[in-house]
């Protein structure tokens, strides 16, 4: 029987969508993620120039009992330039995540592989809880995968009118939904595709948006050593607001992801 190894060494072999399996007692990992998102312009954008660069830095743990742990360092730093100002800008937010996933079922010996997850993330001016059910199905050479994804967002916004300087925390709940397939044409190589719906749910507007993203997978392994990398052009806006417009939201999203994640399993 063909089974990719990919599966039982490490975690994840995509760069979005998450995965049931977890790592052995004693097993730790070792990753870094950049994620490059661009091109947030557009008719209904208020920037001539908008791009993120998201790093995380995580040290993941394999407790025993089906349950891992794990631990990061974020940063996210956007650059953007907007009609009333001739400089590029930047903002850099800092935060640290926590993360726990407990694996039900599995991808091969059960009818479809089940776990669920939770994060909480600090930053200076953001709390963040996020909660995933995952669902995957491993065969000989194909695994498919489906993340439920949901958050609770509070953000301190500062601004400043004339001597007077306010302070008000904005409330969102953004739904995701991730979809993944990969063909594995060695036992350490795969190719495939990834599909994100991401939906943004605020406090004060109500849903705002529903916008898909879709495009190419790939993962290799090579040693303890382990690659994945998607690149997500943005499709479409299927639920135009007042705040999103048109057949795509370059306002709160950017035209194109790219997330390369390395990692180091020990």
């Amino acid at each position: 029987m063909f089974l990719p190894m990919t599966i039982v060494a490490q975690d994840r072999v995509f760069a979005y969508t998450y995965q049931s399996n977890v790592l052995n007692k004693g097993d730790f990992d070792l990753e870094f993620q950049n994620t490059l998102r661009t091109g947030k312009v557009g008719a209904y954008s208020p920037y001539i120039f908008g791009q993120h660069l998201d790093q995380r830095l995580e040290l993941e743990f394999g407790l025993g009992k089906k349950v891992q742990t794990a631990f990061y360092f974020n940063s996210e730093l956007f650059h953007y330039a907007d009609s009333s100002s001739s400089d590029m800008e930047q903002e850099l937010d800092i935060s640290f995540s926590n993360e726990w996933k407990w694996k039900f079922a599995d991808p091969v010996a059960n009818s479809v592989g089940a776990a669920l997850y939770g994060e909480i993330e600090v930053g200076g001016s953001n709390v963040e809880l996020e909660g995933k059910l995952i669902i995957d199905k491993q065969f000989q050479k194909d695994l498919f995968a489906m993340n439920l994804v949901g958050r609770y967002e509070v953000e301190k916004e500062v601004s400043r009118v004339g001597n007077v300087t306010k302070v008000q925390r904005n409330h969102n709940s953004p739904l995701e939904f991730d979809f993944a397939y990969m063909h594995f044409i060695r036992p350490f190589i795969g190719l495939g595709a990834e599909l994100r719906n991401v939906n943004d749910i605020t406090k004060e507007n109500g849903w705002m948006n529903s916008v898909w993203f879709v495009g190419p997978a790939f993962h290799a392994t090579i040693g303890k050593c382990f690659v994945n990398f998607s690149a997500l052009p943005q499709l479409c806006n299927v639920h135009k607001t007042d705040s999103a417009p048109g057949s795509r939201d370059l306002n709160d999203f950017e035209a194109t992801e790219f997330r390369l994640l390395v990692g180091y399993s020990f």
